[in-house]
């Protein structure tokens, strides 16, 4: 009988697998496999192990009796060439030219749309692979704007949206903060409490739009540095995440002012009005960074479409006919 188990990984290596053994003994099993690096968080910045690639199959080893389990340990496997087949590295000849693929790796390839070779496996299996994680030019994705009232965000994102379904001819949702608060929270005001549920909701949205594989482009203020964190939180298991900074200065944004709003703020008319009786928290790890104040709305929508290229969201050598420079580039 096979049993499968969810479990949410620790991370913590050779203790990992022993209480893995643990739990599936008490769960009635009889024989429990271990294979290379089980329970290890990978490799760290200079390609090292942070465990010893069979720490885990040895330990068990040594308390395979007390644990009550037989445990079944596999080597790493590598394709060789010139047998064109599949061995246990330690089965393999000193010098003998070997190829294998990793899991980092497979996963990096499937993102970036590229081919699995047939020796890795059959293209049959390729394809459900390809189906089931699509590249991210093929994901759906959540392209989150904050700054200041003023900052240009709105702006920017209606262009953005416009160039996103007439270059690249993908299915765009826009979210803008003011029309999001008039349908979805009308009933809230601008209490910190508040205007974190208003994020989250938009967040919400997003992440359905872009679990359906649509681009949504949110264009809140988005103040707080937590509910920018749950939002990410949210959308990252269903796409891509790209949270974009309208830094334009306080200065510049209270010299528009087109709603009037530092301006009844300044007066003491208006309380909880952002970067004037409220917080503004700049985000920490913004992916993109725009001051309409220095930028065109052309020229930032052009840094932003070449950052999302970048980032492998959307194909690159994607000509702008309008201006004759490269709109997306690798």
């Amino acid at each position: 009988m096979l049993s499968i188990l969810p479990l949410a990984m620790r991370m913590a290596g050779p203790r990992e697998a022993m209480w893995h053994a643990i739990i599936r003994r008490n769960y009635g099993a009889t024989h429990f496999i271990v294979g290379r690096e089980h329970a290890s968080p990978g490799p760290d910045s200079h390609g090292r192990g942070f465990y010893p690639p069979y720490a885990a199959q040895e330990l068990l080893a040594e308390n395979e009796a007390e644990l009550g389990v037989q445990v079944l340990t596999f080597r790493k496997m590598v394709y060789v060439p010139e047998r064109d087949s599949y061995c246990n590295e330690d089965e393999v000849t000193p010098g003998t030219p070997v190829r294998s693929i990793s899991g980092t790796e497979l996963r990096e390839r499937l993102a970036a749309g590229g081919e699995l070779p047939t020796w890795f496996t059959p293209p049959t299996v390729a394809e459900q692979l390809r189906r089931a994680y699509p590249s991210r030019t093929e994901r759906g994705l959540t392209i989150f704007f904050t700054g200041l009232s003023g900052a240009g965000k709105s702006t920017v994102a209606q262009h953005l949206c416009t160039v996103l379904r007439e270059r690249y001819e993908r299915r765009v949702t826009l979210l803008d903060g003011d029309l999001v608060r008039q349908h979805l929270s009308s009933e809230l005001g601008f209490s910190r409490a508040d205007r974190d549920r208003h994020v989250r909701r938009i967040g919400y949205v997003a992440a359905e739009v872009t679990r359906h594989r649509g681009i949504a482009v949110c264009a809140p203020i988005a103040p707080y540095e937590r509910a920018r964190g749950e939002v990410r939180r949210m959308v990252e298991p269903a796409g891509g995440f790209v949270l974009v900074y309208v830094a334009t200065p306080l200065d510049v944004c209270e010299g528009r002012d087109r709603k009037g709003l530092y301006a009844r703020a300044r007066a003491g008319l208006l309380p909880n009005l952002t970067g004037v009786s409220d917080v503004y928290e700049p985000p920490a790890d913004p992916d993109i960074v725009v001051d309409t104040a220095q930028l065109s709305v052309e020229a930032a929508v052009d840094a932003i479409v070449d950052r999302l290229a970048t980032l492998g969201y959307l194909p690159v050598d994607v000509i702008n006919s309008d201006s004759g420079r490269c709109a997306a580039r690798s």
